[in-house]
């Protein structure tokens, strides 16, 4: 694995962003690669987001493992990176373990093994309190088959370290036992340590669940959030925050389907964001909990579009600012009558603003094609495309730095993707829903625009196919 790679044709996406809490001009950015191979990257800004450098925070690959995958990045309070990914090795792409990669004065730790094979989806957080380093994912309870997970129980499962990954608790079961098709998990960690895990909880869809050929599923999904007030000891509570997702489209591969958004702020409030297909084309909502995700509010959209208008909005990212700032960014069609190219759009709701959100900001100057990317030869994703399962977004009180999945540099029989970053100036606090963008480059297949900010990795994280053309037949 190499921290940068230009080659033509390579698919870069689902960017994650964190920042440094002791000196908010660092950035880092995690990064996957979907074809033609599986890997990831990470990439330094030292300048807010401005500009970028490549860092190798793995310059050889644990043994038994083949391929990096998945990668999630995160900062604790005292400045310490943590890179974390999954290994795999084979010809099915499978999950062998998730190492840890840890880094203060820009020097890079081994990487360290801190969960065994055939764990899916894994995601970090850290306790900016404690310090505590929190991990969530899906363990497979039996060898997944192609493209989905065999009948449950397959639990979403956490588990926690509090010295910086050296050893980590007993895990714990996040998720009722009575849900047994429970996928895509997200954590938050609010500033009293509560720890919140969004998930979706596909119900009675099997067809999705285990990646079998079929139409799109017409029943409704619930979203949910379990909660623990111990740090992670326990999860006790359980809340649905809406039981009428209209799913979008066919679930391409369980394994990567995008995860909700949630994030925690210093008052007890927890939001959380998806898209579903409620008013007939994909919409972006948000909901807020004032009681540490005891209960939740209705779910708001947020795109200012005419609804049912037939374009798409989706995959939104939320950031909370260190003043209560809430901002969010997602994928949004409104400008292609065909519902096919996607900019990206900003909005954001000011402290003590009662949630007023300000009018939608598109922030990307050129749009990207959905039809461009990787395709996986299973039965669940016929016909679709691997545009990746998150957006980037972090937050400062003076603005925001964005980074997604862009296709500017590619043509349409290509799979090449890029991840392109952008920042957001917001002054104190949005302005008339308006702000200064400011786009740069950092890393862009083998192209450099002036006004352009790129970043790109690529990680494979559980089993699941290869891309056509490339060398696994099945993977995470």
């Amino acid at each position: 694995m190499t921290a940068v790679d230009e080659r033509v044709g390579l698919a870069h996406n689902s960017p994650a962003l964190a920042v440094d809490p002791t000196e908010e001009r660092i950035v880092a950015s995690a990064t996957r690669r979907d074809s033609p191979d599986f890997g990831c990257a990470l990439h330094i800004s030292g300048d807010g987001g401005s500009s970028w450098l490549p860092a190798d925070p793995v310059p050889k690959l644990p043994d038994g493992v083949e391929k990096c995958y998945g990668p999630e990045v995160a900062f604790d309070a005292e400045g310490r990176l943590y890179f974390l990914f999954v290994g795999l090795a084979g010809a099915g792409n499978s999950p062998v373990g998730s190492f840890l990669v840890t880094s203060t004065g820009g020097r890079f730790s081994t990487p360290r093994r801190v969960l065994g094979p055939e764990r899916y989806m894994v995601r970090m957080a850290v306790d900016q309190r404690s310090g505590r380093l929190h991990l969530v994912w899906v363990q497979a309870g039996a060898d997944p088959p192609l493209g989905g997970f065999a009948p449950g129980p397959n639990p979403i499962m956490a588990s926690y370290s509090d010295d910086g990954g050296q050893t980590f608790s007993e895990p714990v079961q996040v998720n009722e036992a009575a849900r047994q098709r429970v996928v895509a998990p997200a954590i938050a960690v609010g500033s009293d340590g509560a720890v919140h895990v969004a998930y979706y909880d596909l119900v009675d869809d099997s067809r999705d669940y285990q990646g079998l050929e079929g139409p799109k599923w017409e029943n409704p999904w619930s979203l949910v959030v379990s909660g623990s007030d111990n740090g992670g000891r326990t999860f006790g509570r359980h809340t649905v925050v809406d039981d009428a997702l209209v799913p979008p489209e066919r679930v391409m591969l369980v394994f990567t389907m995008p995860p909700p958004s949630i994030v925690a702020g210093n008052h007890g409030e927890v939001f959380t964001a998806w898209h579903d297909a409620r008013n007939g084309d994909w919409d972006v909502f948000l909901s807020r909990s004032p009681d540490r995700g005891g209960t939740w509010s209705a779910a708001r959209r947020l795109n200012d579009d005419p609804k049912g208008n037939g374009r798409h909005q989706y995959l939104p990212r939320l950031s909370l600012a260190p003043n209560g700032r809430l901002d969010t960014v997602f994928y949004d069609r409104r400008s292609d009558p065909q519902n096919l190219r996607n900019d990206v759009f900003f909005t954001s709701s000011a402290p003590g603003t009662g949630g007023t959100f300000s009018p939608n900001l598109q922030i990307t100057a050129d749009p990207s094609d959905s039809r461009i990317g990787p395709r996986y030869p299973i039965p669940s994703a016929r016909g679709m495309v691997e545009f990746g399962s998150r957006l980037g977004l972090v937050s400062l009180d003076g603005g925001a730095v964005a980074a997604w999945t862009d296709t500017r540099n590619s043509q349409l029989e290509s799979p090449q993707q890029d991840v392109f970053a952008t920042t957001v100036d917001l002054g104190s606090e949005p302005k008339n829903g308006s702000g200064g963008v400011s786009v740069v480059f950092v890393l862009a297949g083998a192209a450099i625009f002036v006004a352009v900010s790129t970043l790109f990795v690529r990680q494979r994280q559980s089993r699941r196919p290869a891309p056509v053309g490339a060398e696994a037949q099945r993977g995470e």
